[in-house]
């Protein structure tokens, strides 16, 4: 219980922090990346409620649900994106060059260390600690899915919001059944690589 609610209490704090930062720079877009970069490899600092997971035998059952999960970001992407267009793969792209990403440097750095920092920040540090303390399943992934999306919501556009937050929540399920972030982090990346691949 003591580490449980020592995790929760650096993520409040953290997230509130955080929050003010991409509140006072909100509209300079072309400094999100740099921001939301930073914020990531500081929440990294989570690693160090990490232990368990790291240690798990099961490897391949944890990167083959990732790999489904990805396929499930890929098919809410294709389907919202007939929705608004806000959610297409040319608006994202958009989006990704207006929030400060120029270089392919940059897309890798995204895909090895912030997408890997942000789920140990959203999983061990939020939604791993939520299950420790007996919360129904659902509303930890709600939960999760809220506080992920909440971070994007400075792009000032409704439906991205809501995209990031199905996918978060999504992200969720695969890793309440897997309890492994490697699951999580595969699914975002192999989600992007195959988007990038199939639009290229």
């Amino acid at each position: 219980m003591k580490t449980n609610t020592k995790a929760l209490l650096w993520f409040i704090i953290s997230f509130i922090i955080f929050h003010i930062i991409l509140l006072i720079m909100w509209g300079e877009r072309q400094e999100y990346w740099y921001l939301y970069t930073g914020i990531m490899l500081f929440a990294g600092i989570s690693y160090v409620f990490y232990q368990r997971d790291i240690a798990s035998k099961r490897l391949l059952p944890s990167i083959g649900i990732g790999i489904i999960t990805a396929v499930a970001l890929i098919i809410v992407q294709l389907i919202m994106s007939l929705i608004s267009r806000e959610v297409s793969y040319t608006t994202l792209i958009k989006d990704l060059t207006r929030s400060g990403v120029y270089f392919k440097w940059q897309i890798l750095v995204t895909l090895l260390f912030v997408i890997p920092c942000h789920e140990l920040y959203m999983r061990t540090v939020l939604q791993k600690q939520l299950l420790n303390l007996k919360l129904p399943a659902w509303a930890a992934i709600l939960i999760t899915a809220l506080c992920s999306a909440s971070l994007f919501f400075y792009f000032d556009q409704i439906w991205l919001c809501v995209f990031i937050f199905i996918a978060q929540a999504i992200l969720s399920i695969s890793y309440f059944y897997t309890r492994r972030i490697i699951t999580t982090s595969i699914a975002q990346i192999a989600a992007v690589v195959l988007l990038l691949i199939f639009h290229g």
